[in-house]
């Protein structure tokens, strides 16, 4: 694409070539979220992915335009270099994956079952990136950002599609947000069926770079702490995805890391779900933030991923 925007159009065409790797997940209602929200509320399951996340939906679209044989780099906390990872492996291309030495190490192991190379570089998402692009201006190989790369955009997209075929008086969306694609690809498709639809991203408050972004308009927040929902870390607001957010997104949450850990552990309570913190993350914004969302309306949550760490999972449930 060579547009600074991504239209429904897009996301359609988008649509027609994922289905090579990923799959049209599950929208199921939550008996158990109604109740406790006093709102219809449904959930869309994208840790039924392949790889468990969302994330496959982004690198699908792009690397399926790519020739086989495709050298690709990439930066990636986890999700994104798994579903890299997984993708070029499928289509016969050759992935290297730069990660942060403090990266989540099942999510290390999980992008290195499929075959890419892993380089570890620094303590930072920012530290790993600059790795890639060093790799990228020395080899030529294609950069699929995990965020700021409209073919991701449109790919994430697909999301949005299927939730309003499949509920198509869907009133509200809760989306979860770290760098911003995935919102900016759903929102496109919601709003473009029906202007009507509420989108709601979510973010831990430890890191709020969009949420501050969204209030202020300054791309870069007063500070980020660490917070168990890796995936939605991103230090300074993508200027490509909040040009979306800006035009698209009704409102921004934040939510505390105990928010996210009860939201967890009740998802695998009530639902018998296994979902990763920031998966969690809109979960805990329809528990903890009701005065956000409606009584009666309809509601979709994006459960957008399930990698999580056994030896995390087994700390908070003993601790619990």
């Amino acid at each position: 694409m060579d547009r600074a925007t991504v239209s429904i159009s897009d996301i359609e065409k988008a649509r027609n070539r994922i289905g090579k790797t990923s799959s049209r997940t599950p929208l199921v209602y939550s008996p158990w979220l109604s109740r406790e929200t006093g709102a219809e509320v449904y959930l869309k399951l994208e840790n039924f992915q392949p790889v468990k996340t969302f994330k496959i939906r982004g690198a699908t679209n792009k690397l399926s335009q790519l020739p086989k044989g495709s050298e690709i780099i990439a930066a990636s906390s986890g999700n994104h270099g798994f579903a890299v990872s997984y993708v070029s492996r499928i289509l016969g291309q050759r992935a290297t994956i730069c990660v942060p030495e403090t990266a989540n190490p099942d999510k290390i192991m999980n992008i290195e079952m499929f075959g890419a190379t892993v380089v570890r570089k620094g303590t930072s998402i920012e530290d790993a990136f600059a790795e890639a692009t060093q790799i990228r201006q020395r080899t030529g190989a294609v950069f699929v950002h995990a965020f700021e790369d409209l073919d991701v955009i449109a790919g994430a997209g697909t999301l949005g599609l299927e939730i309003i075929e499949e509920l198509p008086e869907v009133e509200a969306v809760v989306v979860p947000v770290g760098g911003g694609g995935l919102i900016s690809g759903a929102a496109t498709a919601l709003k473009a069926k029906n202007e009507a639809i509420r989108i709601l991203g979510v973010q831990p408050s430890n890191a709020p770079s969009m949420v501050h972004a969204f209030n202020t308009g300054q791309l870069v927040p007063p500070q980020t702490k660490p917070t168990i929902a890796d995936g939605l870390v991103c230090k300074m607001a993508s200027p490509v995805t909040f040009s979306f957010v800006k035009r698209l997104v009704y409102r921004m949450i934040t939510v505390e890391e105990n928010e996210i850990e009860k939201s967890l552990l009740d998802l695998l309570n009530f639902e018998h779900m296994l979902v990763e913190p920031s998966g969690a993350a809109t979960t805990a914004a329809l528990l903890f933030h009701k005065q956000f969302f409606r009584k009666g309306e309809k509601i979709a949550v994006v459960i957008s991923g399930g990698n999580i760490s056994i030896r995390y999972l087994k700390q908070l449930i003993n601790t619990s």
